[in-house]
C-alpha cells in the first residue's frame, strides 16, 4: 500500500512515494540512531557525577547563599539592636534580652569570622557546611538531603539523560529533520528553517531564565516564608529536580509565544486586530497558565507570568509588521 502524495507545488518537484512498511523502517532507523547518539551521551557522563550534580544543584546554592546574605546581615543589626534594647530593661526582660545577645553575639562573631569565605565559594562546605547551622545558626541546609539511598543516583541518571539529550541534540534534531522534512516541497523546508533558529533561540532564552531566576528566586520566597521554629526548610533532591526540570521546560515552551502569535497570524487562525482587541482576555488565561504551571505561590507565579507579558508585547509587534506587510503586497496586487 503507497502513501498518496500530494500534488507537487512546483512543475516537475516530485516528492519520493514510500509504502507504510518503508515509513515504519525509515522512523525506526532515525529513532535507533538519535537513541544511540543519546546513549553515548549518558555513558559519557557517567564518570562526571559531582559536575553534573553540581550543574542542577547550582539554583539552589544561588538560593542559599541570597538567604545566607540576608540573614548575616539580620544577625548583626540584631546585636547592635539587643545592646540598645538591654540598657533600657530591667528583671526577667532584661535577662531574657542577655541571653538572647550571648548566643546571637557566638553565632555574629562565627559568620563574620567566615562570611568572606562562605560568600566567595572557599569555604569548606563538604567538611564543614553544618557549622554554618549548629555554630553560626543558618537554618537551611547548604545541601539537599537524599531521603532513600538511590534518591541521589537516581536523580543523577534523570540529569544526565537530559544533559546527554541536550549534547546530542544536533544528531537528533538531524535525525528528525531527514525524516519529515524529505515529504516536504522546497517552500514547506524553507518555512521551518525560517524558524528554527528563532525557536532555538527562545528556547534557551527561557530555560536560562528559569535556571538562572525563577527557580532561585521562588525557592528564596518560600523558604523565607518558613518559621524555622516550625519548619526546617530541608529540600530532598529529587523533589527539588523535579521543580528545576518543570520550571524551566515550562518556560521554554512559554518563551515560544511570540512565533506560535505569528504562526497563527500567517496561516490566517487569528488576526493582528484580534490580538490587539481581546488582550483582557490573554492577560487572563497568562496568569492562569502560570498559576498551573507553578508552584501556589504568587512570587513565583508572577516571576512566569512577567515575562510571558513581555513575549505577548513582541509577539503584538511581530504580528503588526506581518500585518502591514500583507496590506501592503494587497495594495500592490501581490499575493499575501
Amino acid at each position: 500500500m503507497e502513501a498518496v502524495a500530494k500534488e507537487p507545488e512546483r512543475p516537475g518537484e516530485q516528492l519520493p512515494k514510500m509504502s507504510f512498511g518503508d515509513h515504519l523502517e525509515e522512523l525506526r532507523r532515525r529513532l535507533f540512531k538519535s537513541l544511540l547518539a543519546i546513549g553515548v551521551c549518558v555513558l559519557g557522563l557517567m564518570p562526571f557525577k559531582e559536575s553534573v550534580t553540581s550543574i542542577y544543584v547550582q539554583p539552589y546554592h544561588d538560593m542559599w547563599m541570597r538567604g545566607f546574605i540576608h540573614y548575616a546581615d539580620a544577625l548583626h543589626d540584631k546585636v547592635a539592636t539587643l545592646g540598645r534594647r538591654i540598657a533600657a530593661q530591667t528583671g526577667g526582660e532584661k535577662v531574657r534580652l542577655e541571653l538572647d545577645l550571648e548566643m546571637s553575639t557566638a553565632k555574629n562573631e562565627f559568620i563574620e569570622k567566615y562570611r568572606a569565605a562562605i560568600e566567595n565559594g572557599t569555604y569548606p562546605f563538604v567538611a564543614h557546611g553544618s557549622d554554618i547551622k549548629t555554630l553560626g545558626g543558618y537554618e537551611v541546609s547548604y545541601s539537599l538531603i537524599a531521603t532513600r539511598p538511590i534518591e541521589d543516583f537516581w536523580t543523577f541518571m534523570a540529569a544526565s539523560a537530559l544533559m546527554a539529550a541536550i549534547l546530542a541534540a544536533p544528531i537528533v534534531l538531524y535525525q528528525l529533520w531527514a525524516f519529515i522534512g524529505a515529504g516536504l516541497y522546497r517552500s514547506e523546508r524553507r518555512a521551518v528553517l525560517k524558524y528554527v533558529p528563532g525557536a532555538s533561540v527562545l528556547l534557551i532564552l527561557g530555560v536560562v531564565f528559569g535556571y538562572k531566576v525563577v527557580v532561585p528566586f521562588g525557592l528564596y520566597f518560600l523558604v523565607q516564608l518558613m518559621n524555622f521554629g516550625q519548619v526546617q526548610p530541608m529540600v530532598s533532591v529529587s523533589n527539588y529536580f523535579g521543580l528545576l526540570f518543570m520550571l524551566t521546560a515550562a518556560l521554554g515552551v512559554v518563551f515560544q509565544l511570540p512565533l506560535v502569535m505569528l504562526t497563527l497570524h500567517k496561516v490566517g487562525i487569528v488576526r493582528h486586530e484580534m490580538f490587539v482587541k481581546n488582550w483582557r482576555y490573554v492577560i487572563l488565561i497568562i496568569f492562569v497558565v502560570a498559576a498551573l504551571l507553578t508552584p501556589p505561590d504568587p512570587f513565583t507565579q508572577l516571576m512566569m507570568a512577567g515575562p510571558m507579558l513581555g513575549l505577548y508585547g513582541i509577539g503584538l509587534i511581530l504580528t503588526g509588521r506581518s500585518a502591514k506587510a500583507r496590506a501592503k503586497l494587497e495594495a500592490s496586487g501581490g499575493a499575501a
